[in-house]
């Protein structure tokens, strides 16, 4: 393998691993809005709805898994990347051995 598809393979992990925490992120605070907010009171675009008093509770529950499925999922590919990139050696890239 070389160092150019090994770089290139370690910088698409962490774009991917980006992605999934910013998009676990913003269902996390999707989630919490659906808790804070009544229903009746939510921004248009989120979806329209009755007027009603009280909260999302299905929409909040989906929200925040999804949410945390995605940190999840960003955290397993951030930590396997390093983990594959550290085994491939057991010295040191500078050491040498003395005769």
């Amino acid at each position: 393998m070389s160092a150019v598809s090994a770089a290139g393979g370690g910088s698409t992990k962490r774009l991917i691993a980006l992605v999934l925490a910013v998009i676990g992120v913003l269902f996390v605070i999707l989630g919490i809005v659906y808790l804070a907010v009544k229903a009746g009171s939510l921004p248009a675009f989120l979806g329209h709805t009755k007027p009603a008093n009280g909260h999302h509770v299905v929409r909040m529950a989906v929200s925040l898994v999804i949410g945390v499925a995605c940190l999840v999922a960003a955290w397993f590919v951030n930590r396997g990347g390093k983990s594959s990139a550290s085994s491939g050696s057991s010295a040191p890239v500078g050491a040498s051995s003395r005769d």
